[in-house]
This record gives C-alpha cells, sequence and structure tokens, in this order.
C-alpha cells in the first residue's frame, strides 16, 4: 500500500495566559483530510517551521474567529479587533515556507485571507461597514446550513469549476479579501466579496472564504481532492 500523503493542519489555541493553554480543531477539518487520502497531522506552534515543512506533503491553514493585524497588509486599524499574534506569525512562517518549496496549499476562511496577505494582497476589514448593500457573511446559524451563493468567477489552473457555476456555501467572517494583481480570483459572492482566489503561477496555493470541510456545498470534495492530489505529486518529487 502506497503512503498517503501527510497533511499539516494547523489548530487555534485559546488563551495564551490562562493556567492550561489548549490547542484546539475541530475534528471536521481532519476527517475531511482523512476522506480525501491523506494523513492528518497537527502543527503545534513552535520553532520548528523548516522541520514540520520538511515531514509534510501539504498545508491546510484553518479559520478562526480573530483578525489579522492590518499592519501586515499596510493599513490601519479602523477599529479594536480580537487578533492572535502567535498564531498569525506561526502560519505566516508555514505558508511562506510552503510556497517557497511549491508546497501545495489550502487556507480556509482566516486562512484565505492570511495566504491573500503573504501573496501581496490587503483585507477589507469589516464588510457590513466598508461595502455597501452587503450580505450578511457571518449570520447566526451554524455553519453546516448554507447560507448564500457564490458564482465561478475566473479560471483556475488546478480546479474543475466551469465558470459561471454557482453554488450555495456557508459563511462565517466579517473580513474578506481584497481583488489583487497578486492571485487569481476564483469566485465571487453577489454582493462582490471574493469567496475563493488561487497563486497565479508556480504551485498549487488556493484559498477559499467559506468553509468546506462541512462538507456543505457541492464542490468542497473538489478542495480537498485537489489538495489531496498535488500533496502525492509533491511527495513522488520529495523522493
Amino acid at each position: 500500500m502506497p503512503n498517503l500523503p501527510r497533511i499539516g493542519i494547523t489548530p487555534d489555541i485559546n488563551d495564551l495566559a490562562a493556567p492550561e493553554t489548549e490547542y484546539v480543531v475541530r475534528q471536521n477539518y481532519a476527517d475531511a483530510i482523512s476522506k480525501a487520502g491523506g494523513l492528518p497531522f497537527l502543527l503545534p506552534y513552535r520553532e520548528h517551521v523548516h522541520d514540520y515543512l520538511d515531514a509534510i506533503d501539504g498545508l491546510l491553514v484553518t479559520g478562526g474567529m480573530f483578525d489579522i493585524d492590518p499592519a501586515l497588509y499596510g493599513q490601519a486599524a479602523r477599529k479594536d479587533y480580537v487578533m492572535k499574534p502567535a498564531r498569525t506569525d506561526f502560519e505566516r512562517a508555514l505558508i511562506e515556507g510552503a510556497l517557497s518549496r511549491a508546497m501545495p496549499v489550502v487556507g480556509i476562511c482566516n486562512g484565505m485571507q492570511l495566504l491573500a496577505v503573504c501573496l501581496g494582497g490587503e483585507l477589507v476589514q469589516d464588510i457590513p461597514t466598508e461595502i455597501d448593500s452587503a450580505l450578511e457573511h457571518k449570520p447566526d446559524q451554524s455553519a453546516s446550513i448554507a447560507h448564500h451563493r457564490i458564482e465561478i468567477s475566473g479560471t483556475s489552473r488546478h480546479l474543475q469549476m466551469p465558470r459561471g457555476e454557482v453554488h450555495e456555501v456557508n459563511s462565517v467572517h466579517h473580513q474578506s479579501v481584497l481583488p489583487s494583481d497578486a492571485y487569481q480570483v476564483l469566485a465571487v459572492s453577489p454582493d462582490g466579496v471574493v469567496e475563493a482566489l488561487e497563486k497565479k503561477d508556480g504551485g498549487f496555493a488556493v484559498g477559499v472564504q467559506w468553509h468546506p470541510e462541512y462538507g456543505v456545498a457541492d464542490i468542497d470534495a473538489l478542495i480537498f481532492d485537489a489538495l489531496l492530489a498535488k500533496a502525492r505529486e509533491y511527495s513522488r518529487k520529495k523522493k
């Protein structure tokens, strides 16, 4: 039996000042990787980024209920944000290291936003106050329920998503990615919010704003299947 590709998954972390700080990650992230044919590995925040990257074949940067420091994308903060510098610094190092190796990367929600920043893009700091007639992108409902539609607006180099297709996805965010020459926008919601992006050249680096680990949308499995296909290619090239 061939070795299964190893996919590193970034966890969230609770209060660093708490007596018993915990790494936390939802089971459905690991389940999605396993279902697609990979071995999920949790990556604790350490200074062993290069060692982690040596050991894995692909990277999954998860979502989280916090914001990226606007200074990282050249903006001043417009209000007080909940930020997690330890997590962001760790994930930035992983993303930048993975990109330099042409290792396949998928960023989900906050992970997509950080991928965009690492590629040179900027963010909408607060959708409700910055986008006129915006949809509610952080509804008071479970992420296991589809909330709004997206339209495939760009042509991917790696994902079989025909332009013009419409899909119903879940949504749990108040920030979003601004369009940029740094990446290809693949999908948008009806209010123009960027819902998926891809690195324009080089290896596989894809971000999605919704949460495909819940398996709500009919294209969710496609994201993980593509990550694992690219991870298998990457693993073969390493040998």
